[in-house]
């Protein structure tokens, strides 16, 4: 009953350790905020590797128990930091989430296809089909049996290697940690910041705009301190969970040398949809037109809106001002009928 408890705490541990090195690495501003906990995990694992060699040749209770317990921390970790980095959309070592998620999605696409399809004329349903291709729910269906798919392949390579090659098993995914921190490096991952109107360097000239906004009104950047550098977009969804409560409206400038996948476009998706949900609006600006066309692949235009891309900040603000006073007076007749909400 303790080991089995010491491997739940080992797990959390690893959790903890992910979330230290990467927020660390986020206020020391790093390069790369998961480069940390990445190098940790191929450390972990040669270690591992080291260890159960030692433990074949001559095994021990307490060598197994301490090889159980740093695979129980080494989980945790991958766990979290994969986490962190898509937003909660993945998590690699249970499949009990993944296969919840497939069957959530799967039902809504299906509804949807079913309201698209009912009562319509037979070529209705080749068209559906297509547009079915970029539909957002089937874009994260397709993720989500990628990571099936990738988590069943790694079982059975892993099993092959392992009777194959035992002392050497653990080189193939070290070797693809050590790519990612490659990978990483060269295009690293940015943040969100508010916007500083006084001082930022690339929106010279709005320093006198901030004092004439509404308080309900926000403005971000997707900030990285290579302001010359291509970089992956960061985790939306967990950017939406912090932002200030009484912001109502926030204008999202985005920069050309951010790259956007479908994924990164599902997970800013996803984020708009949060928003929604709390009765707020995303504004977004400075998309370039292979941004925008990813956001459109992935649903993200469509969802959020095209008036709601703005190709510059003076007309983001323009926008989000107006929103802001539609938001506001919907709030007052939602008071005025109901009463305070």
């Amino acid at each position: 009953m303790v080991f089995f408890g010491a491997l739940v705490l080992g797990f959390v541990f690893g959790a903890v350790v992910s979330a230290f090195t990467t927020e660390g690495a986020r206020r020391a501003g790093f390069r790369s905020k998961y480069i940390l906990p990445i190098a940790l995990q191929a450390m972990v694992l040669c270690t591992l590797a080291v260890a159960l060699a030692v433990y074949r040749a001559a095994g021990t209770p307490f060598l197994f128990y301490a090889i159980t317990l740093l695979s129980s921390f080494a989980m945790g970790l991958q766990n979290a930091t994969i986490t962190k980095v898509s937003g909660a959309v993945v998590r690699t070592t249970h499949l009990t989430g993944v296969m919840t998620d497939i069957g959530l999605e799967g039902v809504q696409y299906l509804l949807w296809a079913w309201d698209k399809t009912r009562a319509r004329r037979p070529g209705r349903h080749g068209r559906v089909l297509r547009v079915s291709q970029r539909h957002p729910g089937v874009l994260r269906l397709a993720l989500l049996a990628s990571i099936v798919g990738s988590f069943l392949f790694g079982v059975v390579a892993g099993t092959a290697a392992w009777h194959a090659l035992p002392n050497y098993a653990m080189l193939a995914p070290v070797g693809f940690l050590l790519w990612i921190i490659i990978v990483d490096w060269r295009k690293p991952i940015a943040d969100v910041r508010e916007l500083d109107l006084l001082s930022d360097p690339d929106h010279k000239g709005y320093g006198d705009l901030r004092a004439l906004l509404p308080p309900e009104l926000g403005i971000c950047r997707l900030a990285h301190h290579r302001r010359d550098r291509m970089h992956h977009a960061p985790d939306f969804q967990l950017w939406a969970d912090r932002l200030p409560r009484h912001w109502r409206v926030i204008i999202l400038a985005v920069s050309p040398l951010t790259h956007f996948d479908k994924d990164e476009a599902l997970n800013l998706l996803a984020a708009a949809q949060k928003l929604r949900a709390e009765h707020k609006d995303l504004v977004v600006c400075g998309v370039n037109r292979s941004q925008f066309q990813v956001m459109r692949e992935s649903g993200m235009a469509d969802a959020l809106g095209v008036e709601n891309f703005c190709p510059d900040l003076e007309i983001a603000v323009a926008r989000a001002m107006n929103r802001v006073n539609e938001l506001l007076g919907q709030g007052l007749a939602r008071e005025f009928a109901f009463g305070p909400v």
